[in-house]
């Protein structure tokens, strides 16, 4: 194997780059730490939790989280073809203007619009704003949204004097409604199904699957190649270019097993300094998240997702595995003097605690308040010098002091909401965290939405990892096409974003080869 490239990870980046390359006409070699994934569990979209700790899940965890009580925080992520856009919630989100405004040149909203565009075929057809020809299908739920989930949208924004916008992907992140996800005829489609699985027959293109990259490969400061542990030992592929798509975790995790990132880090762990990058997993944020969980009086969803939920869509593709489960939400200002929303809600029809681990028997409802813009920043650290090694992941949580209270006030403006028609109706008693002081409440619940980024960000400061397009500073030929390279936390949910991050990075990547 000597392709033109060679792509790390096949998650919502790693899919998208290789395709574009692919399209290009140059070989690629995409290697992926996971396997295949043809499971009814990631073809059914409400199925996603029942993935976590499987074998298609890295299922990480943090480092003792100090403001949390001490807790190690459960991390999934997805180790599959497809990676985290295979076993999430397929809620199909952009970030909007104002996030895009603080990313530096060439990374304004209309910058990456066209990006955003090319990537999507959406339900409503092409417009000023959206994509109709691209690869991944998105657009609201087809089988139709749960009613409580219509009556949540119609209690925020009554309640909170919100708008009811048509979507939330037109570059304005603010409002209550239902959201759009990447499904098809009740079946989810990740980015490995959207762009990579109907080019598996591309004598261009091999995938390596059950295949975990140790290291890179120089030529003096040039990446010219990746080592893997691969079919029980190590091998090694050179290649034209490197591009690293493994996520805020591990792609900062491989740079400096490579030689790439703190020079006084690497060397304590015995590894040689290719290049002192001190921002290489330094920046980590991530959305915390909490919940407000109710009794339902109307049915809800929990009564449906049980074993017999799986003959309704096996035969037709219909039911409740057809639902994503977070069907609808809103974006909330913690404080009116806010610029922007720094809140988002995702509501479920259903009981979700813990990941969807804990069950409770009975109809509930749980509004779920998350932080989109926390102040908090953690790191991704090396465990170690073996690169089978987890990584020390310390997002330091609640760090920053403005987090905790902005936080406590979404869990009281979600009682609002459900104290509100037409939710007020529907509303039994409230379940968590009912009499329990909010603050101490918030530290011994909040977990991760699922969202780490900013460990390779790009910048030309000293504090970036990588260029305005994508090539990591002091090496050549080498490229880096995830959420790690995002310098600040989008207001929403990341995987829409980093597809777009992955259309992007094919564009730099050839336009640096011309």
């Amino acid at each position: 194997m000597n392709p033109d490239y060679v792509v790390v990870g096949a998650g919502a980046g790693g899919c998208v780059v290789a395709r574009r390359l692919l399209d290009a006409g140059r070989t690629v070699l995409l290697i992926e730490a996971g396997g295949p994934e043809n499971h009814l569990f990631i073809t059914a979209p409400a199925a996603f939790s029942r993935l976590f700790k499987s074998k298609f899940d890295w299922a990480f965890f943090t480092e003792p989280q100090e403001q949390l009580n001490g807790r190690r925080l459960y991390w999934p992520r997805g180790k599959v073809l497809g990676g985290s856009s295979a076993i999430n919630a397929t809620i199909y989100i952009r970030g909007s203007q104002h996030d895009f405004a603080g990313w530096g040149d060439g990374w304004a909203w209309e910058d990456v619009l066209p990006a955003y565009k090319r990537i999507e075929r959406f339900s409503g057809g092409e417009s000023a704003t959206r994509g109709g020809s691209g690869e991944l299908p998105v657009g609201p739920r087809q089988h139709g949204s749960h009613d409580l989930s219509r009556r949540f949208v119609e209690a925020a924004a009554h309640s909170m004097h919100l708008p009811q916008p048509a979507s939330f992907n037109d570059g304005t992140l603010e409002g209550a409604g239902l959201f759009e996800s990447n499904h098809l005829r009740g079946e989810r489609w990740s980015a490995f199904r959207a762009f990579l699985k109907p080019k598996l027959n591309d004598p261009k293109l091999t995938v390596l699957t059950h295949a975990q990259a140790t290291r890179l490969l120089w030529d003096g400061t040039r990446a010219a190649g990746v080592q893997f542990f691969h079919q029980g030992r190590l091998r090694e592929v050179r290649a034209g270019g490197v591009i690293l798509a493994g996520g805020a975790v591990q792609t900062p995790h491989l740079l400096m097993l490579s030689g790439i990132g703190p020079g006084d880090e690497l060397r304590r762990h015995g590894l040689d300094v290719k290049a002192h990058l001190p921002g290489v997993g330094q920046n980590l944020q991530d959305h915390p998240a909490t919940a407000v969980i109710f009794r339902s009086k109307l049915p809800s969803l929990d009564a449906q997702l049980n074993d017999l939920a799986a003959l309704p869509y096996l035969l037709n593709r219909s039911g409740a595995l057809t639902t994503n489960v977070a069907e609808a939400g809103a974006f909330v200002r913690s404080n009116a003097a806010l610029d922007v929303p720094d809140l988002q809600y995702h509501f479920a029809p259903a009981f979700f605690r813990e990941h969807g681990f804990q069950k409770e028997k009975g109809a509930f409802f749980s509004l779920g308040p998350v932080l989109v813009a926390p102040h908090s920043r953690g790191s991704i650290a090396l465990g170690n010098a073996d690169p089978l090694a987890p990584p020390r992941i310390d997002p330091r949580y609640l760090s920053d002091e403005r987090d905790l209270p902005a936080l406590v006030s979404g869990l009281k403006l979600a009682r609002e909401i459900a104290a509100a028609h037409p939710l007020s109706e529907a509303r039994g008693a409230e379940f968590l965290p009912g009499d329990q002081e909010l603050s101490d409440y918030v530290r011994r619940e909040v977990e991760t939405l699922y969202h780490p980024v900013g460990t390779c960000a790009l910048g030309d400061d000293d504090a970036s990892v990588v260029s305005a397009g994508l090539a990591v500073h002091g090496t050549e030929a080498l490229w880096v096409a995830d959420a790690s390279v995002m310098p600040r936390i989008i207001h929403a949910n990341t995987n829409a974003t980093t597809m777009m991050i992955g259309e992007r990075a094919a564009q730099f990547v050839l336009q640096a080869n011309r």
